[in-house]
């Protein structure tokens, strides 16, 4: 096999199909299945049947199978049953280590509590210099203020790398709390101060650049903050997330004041820098209340930290399993009949990239299955009788009615 060809391989979909066949010859049925039980994983349905896009992607599945066939990595016997050529196999089991070298670094570096702190420093440092650099050039003075706070928020990274190397996180977190607050208190005042004193906000380009910058540094640090302090269980790690998404707002509402500047309207500055206050302040009480909530020997909950972003896909996976639910009751009615119908068409075992990523993980059914049947119930989709749940006319009317529904099945 071509060189070329080999490296062809590699960026295109057709890995999706050789890490799928490296667990074992299949018909292109199963292939096609593997598709949809990983989108599963995702929340992400199939297109529905018949439709222009579900006949799309098929032809892409065949045009993939077809490549990786001129390739040599992949061949079909007399019973239509696809598998790797020796070839195709060790393409496949190379692309498997890319992947595992790849994650395996990925997850040691999460994996390090110190590290994240010193990062945190770091980064810190470097927006003190962006904002107050850009800030006394221009004489903006919600970027020197915002960049006397990156300070401040260098103390606080690290307050946390000590807290973390000598675990100490309970105090480190006070002083996260605390400055969270004293910034609560210096956005308001300096927003009442604006509201009875208007003074001009620099609508410059380069000011706006630097908030951009530094809100899209602050929401990537909040994420890997909160990643690693997830991971860890650190307590001070997870409160720091919150102080770095805390600045994400603060961008905004800087990048909202230049904007309306632009325009000599000035007070939108202050009114939005109070209700950037608000939520630092609710996010501060919030953080308290498990804090203290902690000091009293009670374990760290996790969960009272998830971002929004985890929220919305875990709330995106459970309506995709809402309306398959609903499908199901089409056919069988037990709860025993469903958890095994799902057992049997969603499981992770065999797909590809699982393994290496060991943080995409199958929807809980089971565990949410019976939340997922009182909504049902309650909207009148679902009824009861002993141990068989069965479709209202109402939940027949709904899955008609829903086009959307039918890919699902």
């Amino acid at each position: 096999m071509k060189k070329g060809s080999n490296r062809k391989t590699s960026h295109g979909e057709g890995h999706f199909i050789l890490m799928t066949l490296l667990k074992g010859p299949q018909k292109r049925e199963a292939i096609v299945g593997t598709y949809h039980r990983f989108g599963a994983l995702l929340g992400i349905p199939p297109p529905s049947p018949g439709t222009k896009k579900y006949q799309k992607w098929q032809r892409e599945v065949d045009a993939h199978l077809e490549h990786l066939k001129k390739l040599e990595l992949v061949k079909i016997d007399g019973n239509s049953v696809y598998s790797l050529t020796e070839q195709g196999i060790q393409e496949a089991i190379k692309l498997e280590q890319g992947f595992q070298k790849f994650t395996g670094a990925v997850g040691t570096f999460l994996a390090k509590g110190e590290t994240a702190a010193k990062l945190s420093v770091i980064v810190n440092v470097l927006l003190s210099v962006l904002k107050l650099g850009v800030g006394f050039i221009f004489n903006s003075v919600a970027l020197i203020a915002d960049g006397f706070d990156n300070m401040v928020d260098v103390v606080s990274a690290l307050v946390v790398f000590l807290g973390i190397k000598y675990k100490k996180e309970l105090i480190s977190t006070i002083f996260i709390v605390l400055v969270m607050f004293a910034t609560v208190g210096w956005i308001g005042y300096e927003a009442i101060i604006r509201l009875i004193s208007p003074e001009v906000v620099d609508a410059g380009v380069l000011p706006f650049v630097a908030a951009a910058i530094s809100g899209l540094v602050c929401y990537l640090m909040s994420a890997y903050q909160y990643t690693v302090g997830r991971r860890i269980g650190s307590l001070s790690l997870l409160s720091q997330s919150i102080d770095s998404k805390n600045h994400v707002l603060i961008a905004i509402a800087v990048i909202i004041g230049i904007a309306f500047a632009r325009f000599n309207i000035f007070i939108i500055d202050s009114i939005v820098a109070l209700g950037v206050a608000a939520l630092i302040l609710k996010s501060a009480i919030e953080l308290t209340t498990e804090t203290l909530r902690i000091a009293k020997g009670e374990g760290l909950d996790i969960s009272r930290f998830a971002r929004i972003e985890e929220r919305m896909f875990e709330s995106h996976r459970r309506n995709y399993f809402k309306w398959w639910l609903l499908l199901c009751l089409r056919e069988i009615n037990t709860k025993e009949e469903i958890i095994a119908r799902y057992t049997d068409s969603f499981s992770t075992e065999g797909l590809p990239f699982i393994d290496q990523f060991g943080f995409l993980k199958g929807f809980d059914f089971e565990k949410n299955f019976d939340s997922l049947l009182k909504e049902a119930i309650d909207k009148g989709l679902v009824v009861t009788n002993k141990a068989s749940y069965y479709l209202t006319k109402k939940g027949d009317r709904t899955l008609k009615r829903s086009p959307v529904s039918q890919r699902y099945i």
